[in-house]
Parts: structure tokens; C-alpha cells; sequence
């Protein structure tokens, strides 16, 4: 039997864990054209949601058509737009009638069809005959709404921070201006960089100022790990302990994607009977496979980021500005923390709710591992 865990990518199958709240809620956000702010931590699952919400809506066979845009890597407007538009086959998958389409609405666009190199599936391409000018975004955004006219949609954006990095005047505002008018129309703006999309939607003087119902992902609670996984094992012929399972996911702090991992190396593993100790040398291999990247990592830290890191380990993150626990990691005052922690809570390399903590907990282990004297 196939090896049921994934943690490299979109998380599918048997392999998706439970989520069902999330599910329900964020269908009824649908149903009621609602926009939704999505955010999570790396790696929490938010795209295999996504996918899981899309499986639902075909499943099910519900009237709803489901556009996803990934707006990572762009830097522009015309990129925005462009993104939007190479995605327009998931709607029309007949290629002529889109470009017709397409063709009646923007008589500046061109589409074609390419083949992704990589994985040799059809896609589109998209050109801009007389370059690009600011109507367009507007023209783009209405065929999104004329499709929405017979049958409800449900469009992502996916990695939406990055139209913080955009350069053309008002183009946030210009985008709410339309959005809005879009009644049948529910409006998915995902992403992990949470200090960026905070302020983009919490900000009063921005233009997406409660444009959206925000609904954060959080951590899978264990109690729907241990039957999840036991079940896949038991597919298999192989009985696992609770309290293995429960081990795996306290070491991970439920962080789906390295309880992925672990599953995976343990669903690997040849050992007749399945222990702690195979637990501890699953962990040491997954922390030497990250070597090299936590190295990278911790090598474009300044001194006082790496002693504020080891601070948090320390204290666990709580009363970390006293002099005892300060001096514990060679560091005198408590401005030094205070900036540490700014960068690197910018960098979402550590996160704070009620205290502060390494956002990668493999990192942290790693830290633990190889440079705790």
C-alpha cells in the first residue's frame, strides 16, 4: 500500500485530517457570497483546505464554480490581472469559447494556450495587445461577475500579501470599489504572512478595512490525530498505540505539516514493533534533513536575534524581560530583546499571542539539538 502521509504538498485523500468545522463554516461563507480573510502559519494546511472546500463543492454538486489564484511571486498589477486570467480555463475549460469570451469583454487581452514545461499540462497564456492601462483591472474583475450572473463563484487569491509590494496609485482602492459590487461573488484572500495581511485588512485608513470576515487556522487538536492515523496504519495491517501517535504530536506542537513528516517516516519505518526510541531517531533524521536550510537560517541572524531566539526557548516565551533570565543568554538590557523581536516577528520567524514563540517548531529543536551550550 501506498504511503498515505504527505508533507511536500497539497495534502489530498485519506491523507487530509478531519478540518470539518472549518469546512462547514467557511461553506456557509460561500453560499452567502461573504468574503473571507484566510490566514494561517506556514504550512498549517490553508491550500489543502482550499482544495478540500473545491472537492466539497464538486462532490456535493452544489451550483458554485471555484476559481483559484496563486499571486505569489507577482509584483504588479498587470501581474494581478494576468494571474486571474491564465486561471480562467478552471471556469471554461473549452479553450475557444473562453478566448471568445474573453475576446468580447477585452478587446486589449489576448489568449492562447500554452504547456506548463514542467508538467506538461494545458494552460493559458495571456498577452496584452496595446499594454496595459488601469480600465483593465476593471474590465477583468466584471467578466468575473457576468460568469457569476447563472452560477455562484468562489475565487482565492492565494498569497494575497503580496499586494503590499504593488507600486500603481490606488490600486487597492480601486480593487475594493469593485469587489464590492459583486453580490454573488465570495472573495478568498489567503495567506501566511499574517503582520501583512493584518494590516491590510484592520487598518482603518485602508481600503480593505473589514472587506472580509477574518478566519484564522489554527493547529489540529490531537484528539483527531490518533483515530486518523491509527485508521491509515490499520489499512495496512499494522497496529499503532495511541500513545505513539499522541507523542508524535506533542513533539510537533500539532503543527500539521510536521505531523505529516513524522507519519510518514514512521509509516517507513521497518522496525517490528514501534517505540519511543524509533520516535527519537525519526526526529534526529528529520532535523538532519533541514541542516542546511535551519544553518542558512540561523547564519543571516544578527548575534542579538540568536541570543533572543534562545531566550524564547529558555523562558517559553514568558517573563523573558527580567534580568535573571536575560543574563541567562549574555544579554543586558531589555531594548535589545525588544528589537530583536521586532524583525523577527516580521519575518515570521517567531509569532506571539499570549507569549512569544519560534513559529518553526523543528527549528526550535534544532536549536535545542546542535546549539544549546
Amino acid at each position: 500500500m501506498k504511503n498515505p502521509f504527505s508533507y511536500t504538498g497539497i495534502v489530498k485523500g485519506d491523507a487530509f485530517c478531519n478540518r470539518q468545522t472549518e469546512q462547514t463554516d467557511l461553506l456557509k461563507f460561500i453560499k452567502g457570497s461573504q468574503n473571507v480573510l484566510l490566514y494561517s502559519h506556514r504550512r498549517y494546511g490553508k491550500s489543502s483546505l482550499i482544495y478540500q472546500l473545491f472537492k466539497r463543492v464538486q462532490r456535493q454538486r452544489l451550483p458554485i464554480d471555484t476559481l483559484y489564484v496563486e499571486l505569489y511571486g507577482t509584483l504588479s498589477e498587470k501581474e494581478f490581472v494576468s494571474a486571474i486570467l491564465a486561471g480562467l480555463n478552471q471556469i471554461e475549460s473549452r479553450l475557444e469559447k473562453l478566448v471568445n469570451r474573453v475576446k468580447g469583454a477585452l478587446t486589449s487581452v489576448k489568449l492562447g494556450m500554452s504547456i506548463d514545461p514542467v508538467t506538461g499540462s494545458p494552460g493559458v497564456a495571456v498577452s496584452f495587445d496595446t499594454g496595459y492601462n488601469e480600465t483593465i483591472l476593471g474590465d477583468v474583475l466584471g467578466l468575473l461577475d457576468r460568469f457569476s450572473e447563472k452560477r455562484k463563484l468562489m475565487v482565492v487569491f492565494d498569497e494575497f500579501q503580496e499586494i503590499a509590494g504593488y507600486r500603481q496609485e490606488g490600486f487597492e482602492k480601486r480593487l475594493r470599489a469593485i469587489i464590492q459590487q459583486h453580490g454573488n461573488i465570495s472573495y478568498f484572500f489567503c495567506g501566511s504572512q499574517r503582520h501583512i495581511l493584518t494590516e491590510i485588512f484592520t487598518v482603518q485608513n485602508r481600503a480593505f478595512y473589514k472587506l472580509a470576515q477574518s478566519y484564522p487556522i489554527d493547529k489540529i487538536e490531537t484528539r483527531y490525530y490518533v483515530p486518523w492515523a491509527r485508521k491509515l496504519f490499520m489499512k495496512r495491517g499494522k497496529k499503532i498505540k495511541a500513545e505513539i501517535i499522541e507523542e508524535i504530536v506533542n513533539r510537533c506542537e500539532n503543527h500539521p505539516m510536521y505531523v505529516q513528516q513524522f507519519l510518514f517516516y514512521l509509516w517507513e519505518n521497518k522496525d517490528t514493533a514501534l517505540s519511543m526510541e524509533t520516535v527519537d531517531r525519526i526526529e534526529l533524521k528529520i532535523l538532519q534533513s533541514s541542516h542546511n536550510e535551519f544553518l542558512n537560517l540561523w547564519e543571516s541572524l544578527t548575534i542579538n536575534q540568536k541570543k533572543t531566539l534562545k531566550l524564547i526557548i529558555y523562558t517559553d516565551g514568558k517573563d523573558m524581560f527580567y534580568a535573571n533570565a536575560l543574563q541567562t543568554v549574555d544579554l543586558y538590557a531589555g531594548s535589545q530583546v525588544t528589537r530583536s523581536l521586532d524583525k523577527l516577528l516580521r519575518d515570521d520567524i517567531v509569532l506571539k499571542n499570549a507569549d512569544y514563540k519560534i513559529q518553526d517548531v523543528m527549528f526550535k529543536k534544532w536549536i535545542q539539538t546542535f546549539l544549546w551550550k
